[in-house]
């Protein structure tokens, strides 16, 4: 065999020694951290799930999954150290208190230079994240509240189907009160009871931000829910010795409670005799239909380290593929129009699509407003013997006193 002179030999080791830097660098692997919350097991897995799906996609990216049990007080914890994660859930609540610390990262000239398509969101989930000309998160799904129902509670009163009014449900609650069950597990929160405010012709902040609490509306919506509390109709789940509605319900204390999505995978994963057991409808109507819808987003610390990687995350689990791969698990539907709802869930789907759902408010201030509200209604329903119409009046007072001057 001919031989090659040594010169030639030792220029092409050299060659290839040279190479090899280049190309460890070109494999070189970045890890971000993803800072969520999680509602149940199956919740956290399905993300796990998604999020392998990008690192398939992108193999120089490494992605850390962080699961808090307190989110909103951790990420305060590592906003103040300055040391965030490098993507996390955003709450629509709490979006415009953190921008206004400044201590989220505007997505805008990502998206500008991804040329990411923002018209395939649905706009009401995309304004919770805007101030002025700058996004601090896209929306990862959306959840509106809808009535689940327990089948076997309900023909234990010989109910056959969900109530789809208020006058319906007035019947149903008698018919399963004589029978000893507590119709519905509700929390006195704002952000459940308000979704009778809109069924009633009211709502809970304008377009511009200002209280629509004390309209003659809103306040019938929030009389027919004392009126149920006091009745036995409505109970917490302080009430029923449970942590959630949720759980009250899983463990049959209750025939109804009203949730959204994040119900299903968590009795699927507790009690799935009563996840079998479930059938899903509107909440009742009054003078329309109504219903509330939350979203939360993936946002982007001021200090994240690895900000470019980051938003390479963002755009594939908000972009139409991983929104498919994420909601494809049941947890959520998607905030985007060119995705599809999930079979078993078109209950759902139909909900967030009707006109008078409304998306929750999401301006400085508004978590006092909840707060101020939701501690109000607490006080209140401890009094079994509240009169109805005080009782409301003293719980928007303190609400429209929470509420943002200006």
């Amino acid at each position: 065999m001919k031989k090659a002179p040594i010169g030639v030999s030792l220029l092409a080791l050299a060659l290839t020694l040279s190479l090899v830097p280049q190309a460890r660098a070109a494999e070189a692997v970045t890890t971000i951290s993803v800072s969520t919350w999680g509602s149940s097991p199956s919740e956290t897995s399905a993300l796990k799930d998604a999020v392998a799906t990008f690192e398939s996609r992108n193999p120089t990216i490494k992605v850390d999954l962080i699961v808090d049990n307190d989110h909103g007080a951790q990420m305060a914890a590592r906003f103040a150290s300055k040391t965030p994660n490098d993507v996390f859930y955003l709450d629509a609540g709490v979006a415009q208190d953190w921008a206004a610390q400044g201590v989220l990262l505007d997505l805008m000239p990502s998206i500008t230079t991804a040329k990411f398509n923002l018209t395939k969101f649905n706009a009401s989930y995309l304004k919770p994240f805007q101030s002025g000309a700058k996004l601090f998160g896209l929306p990862k799904d959306a959840n509106p509240l809808v009535l689940e129902g327990n089948k076997d509670l309900m023909a234990t009163a010989g109910i056959t189907a969900l109530p789809k009014t208020t006058s319906q449900f007035a019947s149903h609650a008698k018919a399963l009160l004589a029978k000893g069950i507590t119709p519905m597990c509700v929390d006195a929160d704002i952000n459940r009871l308000g979704a009778y405010f809109v069924a009633f012709g009211g709502g809970l902040a304008s377009s511009t931000n200002k209280s629509l609490l004390s309209s003659a509306t809103s306040k019938a919506g929030l009389e027919w829910a004392m009126t149920n509390y006091k009745s036995g109709a409505f109970k917490t789940p302080a009430q029923l010795s449970a942590g959630w509605a949720g759980e009250a319900f899983g463990k049959a204390k209750c025939a109804y409670t009203m949730e959204g999505a994040w119900l299903d995978p968590y009795l699927k994963d507790s009690f799935p005799d009563v996840y079998d057991s479930m059938i899903k409808g509107p909440l009742p109507t009054a003078k329309q239909a109504g219903s509330l819808a939350f979203t939360a987003a993936y946002a982007i610390g001021k200090d994240s380290p690895h900000p470019k990687e980051a938003w390479t995350f963002i755009e594939y689990m908000t972009g139409a593929r991983g929104m498919t791969v994420w909601t494809s698990f049941g947890v959520a539907i998607p905030s985007r129009s060119d995705v599809a709802t999930p079979l078993g869930y078109e209950v759902n789907g139909t909900v967030a699509k009707l006109a008078t759902t409304v998306t929750t408010p999401a301006f400085k201030g508004w978590g006092d407003v909840v707060g101020a509200f939701n501690n109000e209604a607490k006080k209140q329903i401890q009094d079994k013997n509240f009169n109805v119409k005080k009782a409301a009046a003293a719980i928007i007072a303190a609400a429209e006193a929470a509420w943002p001057k200006g």
